[in-house]
């Protein structure tokens, strides 16, 4: 069967689909499902079935359809899989202090950092967690505001808050009377007091990543990295769920996951789904096997349901009325030899209509 969603031939998984749509609605407490089936059931077309249903002009929910089959898509660890996600939600200006975070570890040209990347870097080696609360009440700020829990997530929140308010002059100023041993202002002048016709931008320019390797000099540095990129994503995850929820995430091919892929799924996206810090989100995973996440203590958020094999009246109303095929079928010899199986199915669909079809007039008169 085509990876290909047609919605003309799709039969059978209508419950499967209804529950999906029940988990878009704010009242469901639910927020996983685990859809686990044998070879050519149809997973990948009932996701097909879901992310079409988002993508509607009705409907018009942020989307992202992973397949870790898939070799075109970079999905092998936790770098691979935050751009993926970022690429395919295609809302970049909620990711641009990412992208700087990115691109301070990586490959970047000399003086790629900007001059805010600079000062959320500044902040993180300077302030503890309790100095920027401190900091919040000096410049009249709610601290509680601000997203995230560890100390880079704060900071980036902070400027971030600070930008959105034309605060940063004087958070700038602030953090330059504490700690006067730093240029604080360095690639920021246009916030300084009194700068000649610079106002404070509103909007800031898109940053771009620059896709380069991340640097690292020690596994202690690779996780510091990696959890200021991580911390980094989830919170412009989050602002993005609060202004254009619920957003889907569809996983597919969950069998063929690579391990530092799952480490990321199971550490970084669904521990924090289920602590509250991603709420609206929506994930779906199927696969022939599916993650057992008993360790998540997440129960009361998922759903498991397995995909069944096609009934006697399914199968006639997947040949008559979906692929046109009606010439002498026998319903139940179908169903044996098929086994119910969709895959198996659509092909024997393909070579009855290929067979039907067929242009013997060439031949007719010999």
């Amino acid at each position: 069967m085509s990876n290909i969603y047609n919605p003309t031939l799709f039969v059978n998984q209508e419950r499967k689909f209804l529950g999906f749509q029940k988990l878009l609605r704010p009242e469901t407490r639910q927020a996983v499902m685990l859809i686990q089936a044998t070879k050519d059931m149809g997973k990948t077309w009932l996701a097909g079935r879901m992310q079409d249903h988002c993508l509607a002009t009705a409907v018009n929910h942020p989307t992202v359809y992973i397949d870790f089959r898939n070799p075109k898509q970079d999905h092998h660890d936790f770098l691979g899989l935050v751009r993926l996600i970022r690429q395919q939600l295609n809302q970049p200006a909620y990711f641009n202090q990412l992208n700087e975070i990115i691109n301070s570890y990586s490959d970047a040209p000399v003086g790629a950092l900007s001059g805010l990347g600079q000062l959320r870097q500044n902040i993180v080696t300077s302030f503890n967690l309790e100095e920027i609360r401190t900091i919040c009440l000096d410049i009249t700020i709610n601290y509680e505001e601000l997203s995230g829990e560890t100390l880079s997530a704060r900071a980036v929140s902070l400027v971030a808050y600070c930008q959105r308010r034309q605060l940063l002059t004087t958070l700038i100023t602030r953090c330059t009377e504490l700690r006067t041993q730093l240029n604080w202002w360095d690639g920021l002048d246009a916030y300084r007091p009194n700068a000649p016709e610079v106002a404070q931008p509103v909007h800031a320019a898109i940053t771009e990543d620059n896709l380069g390797f991340l640097r690292s000099d020690s596994a202690a540095d690779q996780t510091r990295i990696e959890r200021q990129i991580n911390d980094a994503f989830f919170t412009a995850l989050a602002d993005l769920l609060t202004d254009n929820s619920p957003a889907v995430l569809l996983l597919d091919s969950y069998e063929a996951i690579k391990p530092d892929a799952d480490r990321w799924l199971r550490q970084e996206l669904l521990i924090r789904l289920r602590d509250s810090q991603l709420s609206k989100l929506v994930i779906i995973i199927t696969g022939r096997q599916t993650p057992d996440l008993s360790d998540l203590n997440m129960s009361n958020l998922l759903v498991k349901t397995q995909l069944e094999p096609f009934d006697e009246a399914i199968v006639r109303e997947y040949f008559e009325d979906r692929r046109k095929v009606t010439l002498g079928l026998d319903w139940r010899t179908i169903l044996v030899t098929s086994g119910g199986v969709p895959g198996a199915l659509a092909m024997m669909a393909d070579h009855a209509m290929a067979t039907t079809s067929a242009d013997d007039d060439f031949f007719n008169d010999l």
